[in-house]
């Protein structure tokens, strides 16, 4: 083995420059780490000096661990100043761990440990490029996933331990991916990161070959920069086409696990529930050894559930999308789309028009290249319509995609071709006060009863009451027939009058 390198007169400055105290706004931060990285190798790349490569992966996950909040607070589509500088720090990320991965791998390392320690800060660096990316609802730079299965390829991950470190950094990778993130909100991601760990990622299936057909099977090309693929939708090559090897992956274990996980939630819940507290449970915080801090227990739930749902197996579109190009007309939000069916002038100034790319029976994808107003993110209600006098199509927002600055794809899928604003109120909650929610009318053959759409905590009990006005005040006594989708923002839950009002 080669004697470690000295770093140069330029490296030593760039190490000086690490070892300082950060710049307070992370822009600046940024700017001076890349202008710092121009100065010691010119357009090179960061080299390959051990001691640096380390500084410069501990300054780079410093900076994103101050960004992640950043990109959380912020609306989608993210402001480009804020979008570049993420752009930015992942393609400076990329770089870094690519070098450490090539240092890694070369043989040159004299220290005993050190390889796996490299190892452990090249997947570390990729994992911040993926998190950051999904935060702003943009694609990973191009050759991240070929590094992480280069990665995952050198140090043999399928044959690894199912505890192992590193095999539950790149199990981490294809976790998330396979949990369709652009169909998560930045809590939810951020909050998915800190919650995968071994207890769950050592529960995957992860092994040579593409045997495994099943419906939640998914395979990975190692010669490609691809993220995993549903066998479901796409059947497994028989060989890479790339010289790589092909991996087959199985999340379905991961999922049996969350069922536990969802247990004791819903127990917390209840318990609180039964003292009096009608399911406003504080934050699970991170003494209970369980979850990470973030979400609230009914976040937390409605998250699990839908992670158990995606793992369990692969979703598979039903239905062909066809092209198409027109402008719609956009209320964002369940309280704007409420104000909607009030009519008057509130209509007109929360309308925005939108661009349709395609669209199926159940759903449609829309793009606004002009901004946005209102808050954008997976899983909250959205109406639209072609044109003034027809009648409003109410939409979940499925996922979200921002590829440019300031440009947003949304998908949506449909749950009402009409609505009226009503008011429901549930018995046995300890605040008795009546929230916004829209009535859907039956949608043979998903939904063969009436269904509200209101704000996620609102369903509390069976029975509830309705209050809608028009020409005159129209309330009724009924009972829910359960949830039949729960999002951080909003559910939907079908109902029938009920015959034996008290």
């Amino acid at each position: 083995m080669e004697a470690p390198s000295t770093p140069s007169d330029a490296e030593q400055s760039l190490l000086r420059w690490l070892e300082s105290e950060p710049a307070d706004a992370v822009e600046d931060d940024l700017a001076a780490l890349r202008a710092h990285l121009l100065d010691a190798f010119g357009g090179a790349g960061p080299g390959t000096n051990e001691v640096v490569l380390r500084a410069l992966a501990e300054r780079i996950g410093d900076i994103g661990a101050r960004l992640r909040p950043l990109m959380i607070a912020r609306q989608l589509p993210v402001e480009v100043a804020l979008f570049e500088a993420n752009e930015q720090l992942c393609a400076l990320a990329l770089d870094v761990a690519a070098a450490i991965a090539g240092l890694a791998g070369s043989g040159s390392v004299a220290r005993s440990g050190a390889e796996a320690e490299l190892c452990e800060y090249a997947i570390g660096l990729v994992t911040e490029v993926f998190a950051l990316c999904e935060l702003a609802a943009a694609p990973p730079p191009a050759g991240t996933w070929r590094l992480a299965h280069d990665f995952a390829a050198r140090r043999r991950i399928a044959t690894a331990a199912p505890d192992d470190p590193l095999r539950c950094a790149y199990v981490r990778l294809l976790a998330v991916a396979v949990a369709q993130p652009e169909g998560l909100t930045g809590r939810e991601i951020a909050w998915l990161y800190d919650f995968l760990d071994a207890r769950v990622l050592s529960a995957a299936v992860l092994v040579h070959g593409v045997g495994d057909t099943s419906a939640s099977a998914w395979w990975i090309d190692l010669g490609a920069d691809l993220a995993p693929q549903a066998v479901s939708r796409r059947p497994a090559p028989s060989g890479s086409m790339l010289g790589g090897e092909v991996w087959s992956f199985n999340p379905r274990p991961m999922a049996q696990k969350l069922g536990e996980c969802i247990e004791w939630v819903t127990a917390r819940m209840t318990a609180a529930e039964l003292a009096g507290m009608q399911g406003e449970v504080e934050p699970l915080t991170a003494e209970e050894d369980l979850f990470p801090p973030g979400l609230s227990p009914l976040e937390t739930v409605a998250l699990l559930r839908r992670l158990r749902s995606y793992w369990m197996a692969a979703p598979v579109r039903g239905q062909p999308r066809r092209q198409h190009q027109y402008v719609v007309q956009v209320g964002i939000g369940l309280q704007a789309v409420w104000d909607l069916g009030g009519g008057g002038t509130a209509e007109v100034d929360s309308l925005q028009e939108w661009m349709v790319l395609n669209e199926s029976p159940g759903g449609l994808a829309i793009m606004s290249v002009a901004g946005v107003r209102g808050e954008i993110e997976a899983g909250g209600a959205l109406a639209l319509r072609r044109e003034q006098g027809q009648a409003w199509s109410v939409c979940i927002v499925r996922w979200v995609r921002s590829d440019l600055p300031g440009q947003v794809e949304v998908g949506l899928q449909i749950i009402g071709q009409s609505f009226h604003p009503v008011m429901v109120g549930f018995r046995g909650r300890a605040v008795q006060q009546l929230s916004p929610a829209l009535a859907l009318p039956i949608m043979e053959p998903l939904r063969r009863h009436p269904a509200m759409l209101a704000v996620a905590g609102t369903y509390a009990s069976r029975r509830f009451v309705f209050v809608r006005e028009t020409q005159t005040v129209y309330v009724a006594q009924a009972r829910a027939l359960g949830l039949d989708l729960q999002t951080p923002s909003v559910e939907l839950f079908q109902y029938e009058i009920d015959p034996y009002p008290i």
